[in-house]
């Protein structure tokens, strides 16, 4: 049995093929990595979803918000309801002003020595 020698032009022979392999693996870290790449494209993605749901939620409330002017400009019940939280009353009516208890002022400690004779 004879024991294979090395072949010493081995490394020659191989140096393409790690060529190569550099330059598929630098071409996925920059396709990966580059501005406007796959990590990147992923992070639009999520912004994309949340801003999506950010302008469904804005629709909403600006729907509401409209429904609410229609109400303030021919609803005669909803016009007195805002006009009573602002405060102000109907013509002939009148206003009790009803004072809020006032809590009693806590004493002050007497004094050490005060009670002497």
């Amino acid at each position: 049995m004879t024991i294979p020698l090395k072949d010493p032009n081995r490394n020659k022979r191989r140096l393409p093929l790690f060529i190569a392999a550099a330059m598929v693996i630098a071409a996925v870290c920059i396709s990966l990595f580059r501005d406007m790449g796959v990590v990147d494209s992923w992070r639009l993605r999520n912004t994309e979803r949340q801003l999506r749901g950010e302008v469904e939620k804005l629709r909403q409330e600006n729907a509401l918000l409209k429904r609410t002017v229609e109400d303030l400009r021919g609803n005669p019940a909803v016009i007195e309801q805002e006009a009573r939280r602002l405060g102000l009353i109907k013509e002939g009516e009148n206003v009790i002003v009803v004072p809020q208890p006032q809590e009693p002022r806590p004493q002050a400690p007497p004094k050490p020595g005060a009670n002497r004779p």
